[in-house]
């Protein structure tokens, strides 16, 4: 102690061994496993979490992606139904008709079934 100084906290005890600290903190057996359950369950618990965190965020990938396939798809056919429309209009179609040499039927030809 020669010129040192050492600062005491009240209720600290100080003790020179280490070794004998740690001899007198041993556990029992089952103290040791008990903590050794938990700390296994924890992880357990942890990998259970991430795992279905995964699987959740992946799920949601999932349904947006096909959310946005359905929107692309939709306007796609209401463009092909637009399309279809217009193709397959009566102008259209008396246009290609006499494009083709077609008239329209006489009363003579029509066939009525009953």
């Amino acid at each position: 102690m020669n010129g040192k100084v050492y600062t005491v906290k009240p209720g600290i005890n100080y003790k020179t061994s280490i070794r004998r600290e740690r001899a007198e903190e041993k556990s029992s057996l089952k103290d040791r496993a008990v903590d050794l359950l938990e700390t296994a369950l924890l992880l357990l618990l942890l990998c259970v979490f991430l795992v279905l965190t995964i699987a959740v965020s992946h799920k949601s990938i999932i349904y947006f992606k096909l959310k946005m396939e359905k929107r692309a798809l939709s306007l796609e056919r209401a463009q092909l139904d637009k399309e279809l429309n217009q193709l397959t209009s009566r102008e259209v179609l008396l246009e290609k008709a006499k494009a083709l040499g077609l008239r329209p039927p006489q009363d003579k030809e029509q066939i009525r079934l009953r």
